[in-house]
């Protein structure tokens, strides 16, 4: 499965490193999406993101899931890797790094693991809010990007065009909190041209403390 992917041309990324430094959390802006819903952003946030994408690229369980759409099966534009539960001590070891960085500044324990792969600009996904609205009233979501960046969408409610607009990848970290899956949807729009982009997403699936939140 070859992929391709640019790396910035324009300096602004941190080197590669084959151990990663401790993953901070200094330079995270929040940005507030209304009363109960918002959303923080890191550029660059994890050193050596391309080692990690080629990692992944080679060991991931990847498959391609399907889809019940107009009363036929179809195929999701993307692959996937998971891991939940009892299966989170197989996660590569930098996985358990971010999980554990994350888990920390947001006083939750993130226990899934979501990688989709998209492989190019046929790739992407449609809006929507995650799943967890449905267990959670609140919640926290982790999205690590890798690869080339692309468009990451968000518009509050269920119609209408993008209110904030971002391009992921290259390390960036982006962070979905409050009721912003309730209230909120995203997505990853297909593109004429784009290269391969990774996104790492994690979730929770206990209620978050009261009081949780940024560390």
């Amino acid at each position: 499965m070859p992929l391709a992917w640019q790396e910035s041309l324009f300096g602004d990324e941190p080197p590669h490193a084959e151990v990663a430094p401790a993953l901070g959390f200094a330079h995270v802006r929040r940005m507030q999406l209304d009363d109960r819903c918002w959303l923080e952003v890191a550029r660059g946030w994890l050193p050596g993101h391309g080692d990690l994408f080629d990692e992944l690229h080679e060991s991931a369980p990847w498959q391609q899931r399907e889809r019940r759409m107009y009363d036929k099966d179809v195929l999701e534009p993307r692959l996937v890797a998971a891991w939940s539960a009892a299966e989170l001590s197989a996660l590569p070891a930098r996985l358990q790094d971010i999980r554990a960085a994350v888990s920390e500044r947001y006083s939750v324990d993130f226990d899934s693991v979501l990688i989709n792969l998209y492989r190019d600009g046929r790739d992407g996904v449609a809006w929507h809010g995650d799943t967890v609205r449905k267990r959670l009233p609140e919640a926290v979501v982790v999205t690590v990007g890798l690869g080339e960046r692309r468009r990451f969408l968000l518009r509050p409610g269920t119609s209408g065009p993008a209110t904030v607009r971002l391009e992921t990848g290259q390390g960036d970290l982006v962070v979905m909190g409050g009721r912003a899956q309730h209230e909120w949807q995203h997505t990853v729009p297909k593109a004429a041209r784009a290269g391969a982009r990774m996104s790492i997403t994690m979730r929770h699936s206990r209620p978050l403390a009261t009081g949780s939140g940024p560390a």
